[in-house]
């Protein structure tokens, strides 16, 4: 009878493997985080090692083809253009505090002179 070779993949923890099924099972990287304290840069690689994989045309699916090292798929691409432009939307409205103090004083700059 012929035996396996032992696989190279790490034990998990508790909290990894609730976290690992949770990504199986669609829940967002923010809520995975929130109920299990496992960090991104630790969950889809792990994701990557042990064949969980996030649904396809979400954020972590795409993030879990990049963790394998493939190319995403159209839908995975998709969702990930999404959260992107919006990250950028949202930075674009984002006052730097020192501009917010002139608009709410009402100063003005003052011209260059050359």
């Amino acid at each position: 009878m012929a035996t396996s070779a032992p696989t190279e993949r790490p034990a998990l923890t508790a909290s990894q493997a609730i976290a690992l099924t949770l990504l199986r099972d669609g829940y967002t990287q923010r809520a995975i985080r929130t109920r299990t304290a496992v960090a991104p840069g630790e969950l889809y690689p792990l994701a990557a090692l042990y064949g969980i994989t996030g649904p396809h045309g979400t954020s972590e699916g795409h993030a879990c083809h990049e963790a394998r090292g493939e190319d995403p798929c159209g839908p995975c691409e998709t969702a990930q253009a999404r959260v992107d432009a919006r990250a950028r939307a949202q930075q674009r409205k984002t006052i730097p505090p020192a501009l917010r103090a002139r608009l709410l004083t009402g100063a003005r700059r003052k011209a260059v002179t050359r």
